[in-house]
């Protein structure tokens, strides 16, 4: 009787040792891989600023996934007659590229598109051209794509009652953070970022209402370009110049009579 009883407790010993190790047992990990196909994309091997000329060597290309790929995205043709690259060459960047990024065909301006100036300004913008000098341009600093204040230096007739009147010369800005489009006929920054020769125009991008005003002001008086850091230059132009508001007329004043005496009380407009 006792034998059989310890070779029973044996029996579910060795059961539930063999359970144990089963369930301690590392599970099985299947490894998946997907092969993912890739297309070639043009892309620029170094940052390209706006205006820049593009030249064979600012080209590259880069695998990307196929299933990512979109019609905009330049692609090698091989019906194409002339490669694509050919199609690039000396066409002007509309936009700064970045190395990696996938290019589109809409951030270059080709021949046979509209006038590179043109393809520049901002939608609603203009280009309007001043004279500058050495003296008026930062010393030559200003490059394209700068920004920069616009002051008018003028001569002001001050009235001096009986002794007659003289002139005195006032500067005041007109215009803040205005975009440079072009110095002479370069619209691109130096590739070496150092100052480039000076010019004798600067091209500048403004609304309409305010390229009016720069035209007057070139008559009125001198104009001076002031460079902004980077810091505090941001992508819009706003004017010091107050809008003039054709909806206030000048409306002839009242007369009212209080007491039998006549009294002139101007009248405002809303």
């Amino acid at each position: 009787m006792i034998a059989a009883l310890v070779i029973l407790m044996a029996i579910v010993f060795i059961t539930l040792r063999g359970m144990n190790s089963g369930t301690d047992a590392e599970p099985m990990v299947e490894t998946i891989v997907e092969e993912v196909d890739y297309t070639p994309v043009l892309t620029v091997s170094e940052p390209l600023s706006r205006g820049h000329r593009v030249s064979e060597g600012d080209l590259s290309w880069i695998d990307w996934p196929t299933e990512a790929l979109t019609p905009a995205l330049i692609v090698e043709d091989p019906e194409a007659e002339t490669p694509i690259v050919e199609t690039l060459i000396n066409a002007v960047v509309r936009e700064p590229l970045t190395p990696g990024e996938p290019l589109v065909l809409s951030r270059f301006i080709r021949a046979g598109d509209a006038g590179i100036m043109a393809a520049l300004l901002k939608p609603g913008m203009r280009a309007v051209t001043v004279r500058i000098s050495v003296d008026t341009a930062a010393g030559g600093f200003i490059q394209p794509g700068d920004k920069v204040d616009v002051i008018l230096q003028e001569a002001v007739e001050t009235t001096l009652g009986d002794f007659g009147s003289e002139a005195e010369l006032v500067a005041s800005t007109i215009f803040n953070n205005v975009t440079v489009l072009a110095i002479d006929q370069s619209f691109s920054a130096d590739p070496s970022g150092s100052a480039a020769l000076p010019g004798s125009t600067a091209t500048l991008e403004l609304s309409p209402r305010d390229a009016e005003r720069i035209t007057v002001a070139q008559v009125r008086g001198d104009l001076s370009l002031v460079l902004r850091g980077f810091a505090g230059a941001t992508m819009y132009a706003p004017s010091h110049a107050t809008e003039p508001d054709d909806a206030k007329k000048q409306i002839p004043p009242v007369t009212i009579y209080r007491s039998g005496e006549a009294q002139s009380v101007p009248v405002r407009g809303r």
